[in-house]
């Protein structure tokens, strides 16, 4: 009986990995059917593949599915390999966290450690035929660390593990601000990492939702 359950958990470890954290499946076996809500510092990126919504009309469904699974299994181990977790996937796009359901010291390291390399995925992998044209697809990145409330959102019959905040807000504008092969982040994440990697010279953006206008910053590259 023993070795029959541990059959049937493994199984359901395999039918929940791709959807959500370690942490919460662990949890789910555990007989806890909920993480709990709590206010944390996480690290949030945005990620955009630019202009595929209006080349995916001018494609077969099936061709653009595919695309965008060619795309995203190399960048979901990439988060994977630093250990954060895939949010949502937002058609085209990602929302990606560090710092939760488990916390490590260096998250915004880590957080931007592997936009770099999902830009470079993206530039190796993005490249599709359109009527005979080649398109070389780009992806626009926002990175922002903060306080959020984490936690399961939703009803016994659908629930979604999430976070929530200004902090996530912020990571989204930064996303918008960023240009193709782009990756823009916020003050605090800049003050987290600043000794780690080089950046242009901060800008002063006009955010919708915020008075003041927020400064960001272009990454470049890491310090060698």
């Amino acid at each position: 009986m023993k070795e029959k359950k541990e059959n049937q958990e493994s199984k359901m470890l395999e039918l929940f990995k791709p959807y959500v954290p370690e942490e919460v499946t662990s949890r789910i076996l555990e007989g806890k059917g909920s993480l709990p809500s709590e206010r944390r510092e996480v690290t949030v990126i945005f990620l955009d593949i630019n202009d595929f919504t209006y080349l995916s009309d001018r494609l077969d469904p099936k061709e653009a599915t595919d695309i965008l699974n060619i795309i995203f299994q190399p960048i979901i181990n990439i988060v994977y390999k630093y250990e954060g977790s895939i949010n949502k996937f937002l058609g085209d796009g990602l929302m990606i966290v560090f710092g939760t359901p488990y916390f490590r010291e260096n998250d915004p390291e880590r957080a931007v450690r592997a936009s770099l390399e999902i830009i470079e995925s993206i530039d190796k992998n993005g490249k599709i035929k359109i009527v005979n044209k080649l398109k070389n697809l780009k992806a626009m990145i926002g990175i922002n660390t903060g306080f959020c409330i984490s936690g399961d959102i939703g009803s016994s019959l659908r629930k979604e593990f999430t976070v929530i905040g200004d902090t996530v807000n912020l990571a989204s504008r930064l996303q918008v601000n960023a240009q193709p092969g782009e990756i823009v982040i916020g003050e605090s994440t800049y003050q987290k990492v600043k000794e780690k990697f080089i950046f242009e010279l901060p800008r002063k953006l006009k955010i919708k939702g915020k008075k003041d206008l927020v400064t960001a910053y272009k990454l470049k590259g890491i310090r060698k």
